[in-house]
């Protein structure tokens, strides 16, 4: 079965620096049936076409797209392994306790504004319903900015049934 979710979000770290009147971080998931966009403002980046990679029944992929200003905190590298950003956390926070799903890999140096930072999880069961995501920048440190800043919420279908017959007389 094929699933795929797209997630668009722009984790620009000066809105918290400069406070909420600002807006929030721009987040839309597109998913096969979208439901919202949560913390929204102004575009900062056009959506981006995600191909469908194919998992077992009842199982989905979820493709991220983020976009990230690395002038404050700068990716980390070869030479710059303290006081950097190391990674992209994607979180399920459907439940009372985030689920992490997946990580993606700050590009490497980075310094400033980067767009079309993207990954994908591997295969993953989640149960069909209203899932809310979240994704959330990591130090190398291990300290992450908050999953519920930079959220969106995309309705997961149901699989399909593995085998269907018809008799017609």
């Amino acid at each position: 079965m094929t699933r795929t979710l797209a997630l668009l979000c722009a984790l620009w770290p000066w809105l918290a620096a400069n406070g909420p009147t600002l807006g929030a971080p721009l987040v839309a998931l597109n998913a096969m049936a979208p439901l919202a966009t949560a913390n929204a403002v102004a575009p900062l980046a056009a959506a981006t076409a995600v191909a469908p990679l194919t998992a077992a029944t009842g199982q989905h992929t979820i493709t991220a797209t983020l976009n990230y200003d690395f002038t404050a905190d700068n990716a980390c590298s070869s030479t710059v392994t303290t006081g950097c950003v190391k990674q992209f956390n994607i979180y399920d926070l459907s439940s009372a306790t985030p689920l992490k799903l997946f990580s993606i890999a700050a590009p490497a140096g980075a310094n400033g504004a980067v767009t079309g930072i993207t990954g994908t999880s591997a295969a993953l069961t989640l149960r069909s319903g209203v899932h809310s995501f979240g994704a959330t920048a990591q130090m190398a440190d291990g300290t992450e900015s908050d999953p519920n800043a930079c959220t969106a919420t995309a309705l997961v279908k149901p699989g399909a049934p593995v085998s269907f017959t018809v008799s017609v007389q």
